[in-house]
């Protein structure tokens, strides 16, 4: 199968249908659970010690393991027209690989995905693409097995490439990280080993309605399905629209031109990578100022996060027991996703240009919501309104708690909500802020290091 509109229709009926003669979604939520029971897992904070294979190193700038791989934990610092702001930051270079096997069985898509424990989980267990792996991992640095799954995505034969896209990860934790996210859909049969399991689309999206269970990964995946290049014919487009239970959305996802807000959007990032002053360096670890040893972490009182170091053992991974530090947040973020309904019908939603100290290109767009725990809740009219109407849980569409990235941060959970903002609730848009519809949001997806990782995670909870 090549026609690429055809792809994105068994896309839409396999979104819209949890019909699965394998695992229903229930069994699926009990599959994780068993997972989760089933294998040893045993995560402990140790004292933050040099001595072992994670050491700091001052030529280094900070923390760094033996063999120089992995990742490190070094200090940087920005100056820009706000002030001088100084943090601890991981540098991982290499590009990881986050890919969804697909194939199409009896007329109807499934997704392989994998039950996976990541030591930071808070629940240990999570809904995870079907390969999940750094550049370590795949370079076997470590000295443990090929990923499963790995030569599907490094030969790509006897598949439909449905997506292929470079993304970014939080910037405000990783300098300029990014991974390869794809989703490739098979011809051949595939084997299923028992940590993976066949599923709708419409059966993931159920299960993100359970709080941490799809972890981070699975959900930047999902939102790269490219459904702004698709050209569907009349007869296809009336059958789509059935699948749609609200008429707002779909305008929004496949009628409405989006070329104005594109526009927009790329006129004030280019403004802000051209204008105003930036600089921005690595520097010593423990030169940081306010940032010092607690007797339990490395840690600042202005911090969102804190470093700490963890002995680890989790059954039936490539390596089982080692040690690394993980960062650990000192509470709950805040994102949301405010959309609105206009006269002509079509939902957009409200979004905002953001610079955060490790983005690869200097400014991402963001939800027009992200808060991290310290940071001042009401600054604009957008915080003022959200938050009130949050308070007096009103026009929630959706609230959920998600897990961060487990492979680096420690018991991570961030609230996601979607939010209506009815016509005339917000006069005018601060600036830097914009409404775009979804097939703008789904266009600028297509490119590299353009929407935010918390923009993408809170795209993929919207449901048809």
């Amino acid at each position: 199968m090549n026609d690429r509109n055809q792809v994105i229709r068994y896309i839409l009926e396999s979104w819209a249908s949890e019909e699965n003669p394998w695992n229903t979604t229930d069994e699926l939520l009990q599959w994780i659970e068993r997972t989760r029971q089933e294998t040893t897992v045993s995560i402990r904070k140790i004292p933050y010690a040099y001595d072992g294979y994670w050491h700091y190193d001052k030529n280094e700038l900070g923390i760094v393991n033996d063999q120089r791989s992995y990742f490190s934990v070094k200090g940087i610092r920005q100056k820009d027209d706000t002030g001088v702001k100084e943090q601890p930051i991981i540098v991982q270079d290499g590009i990881g690989y986050l890919g969804i096997l697909a194939k199409i069985i009896d007329g109807r898509m499934y997704f392989l995905m994998q039950a996976k424990i990541e030591p930071g989980n808070i629940n240990h267990c999570q809904l995870s693409p079907t390969i999940q792996a750094t550049r370590s991992n795949f370079t076997r640095k470590h000295g443990g097995k090929e990923p499963a799954f790995y030569q599907y995505f490094v030969k790509r034969q006897n598949c439909i490439t449905i997506a292929d896209q470079i993304q970014s990860e939080q910037s405000s934790r990783f300098l300029g990280k990014r991974n390869r996210n794809m989703i490739l859909l098979a011809h051949d049969d595939v084997e299923v080993p028992s940590t993976h399991r066949w599923m709708t689309l419409g059966q993931i999206k159920k299960l993100m309605q359970y709080d941490n269970i799809v972890n981070m990964d699975t959900r930047t995946v999902i939102s790269c399905i490219p459904f702004v290049f698709s050209e569907l014919d009349e007869e296809t487009l009336s059958a789509v629209r059935k699948l749609f239970h609200e008429e707002a959305f779909f305008r929004s996802f496949l009628e409405h031109s989006s070329g104005d807000a594109i526009r927009k959007i790329y006129g004030k990032m280019n403004d802000i990578k051209m204008t105003g002053n930036f600089e921005r360096e690595l520097i010593d670890l423990h030169a940081l100022k306010d940032w010092s040893y607690d007797g339990s972490a490395y840690a600042s009182e202005q911090g969102n996060f804190r470093i700490v170091f963890c002995d680890i053992e989790i059954e039936g991974r490539e390596v089982r027991c080692w040690s690394q530090p993980l960062l650990e947040t000192v509470g709950k973020s805040e994102f949301g996703l405010p959309y609105q309904i206009g006269k002509d019908g079509i939902m957009r939603f409200l979004v905002q240009t953001k610079c955060e100290i490790g983005c690869f290109d200097r400014v991402e767009i963001a939800p027009g919501i992200q808060k991290e725990p310290l940071d001042e809740r009401i600054t604009d009219p957008v915080d003022k309104l959200f938050f009130e109407k949050l308070e007096r849980k009103e026009d929630i569409r959706f609230r959920g708690l998600f897990s961060e990235e487990g492979g680096r941060f420690y018991h991570e959970e961030n609230w996601n909500t979607i939010m209506e903002f009815k016509e005339g609730e917000l006069e005018e848009l601060p600036d830097g802020y914009f409404w775009a519809d979804f097939r703008t949001l789904n266009t600028l997806i297509q490119f590299n290091n353009c929407l935010n990782i918390q923009l993408r995670n809170l795209i993929s909870l919207l449901n048809i």
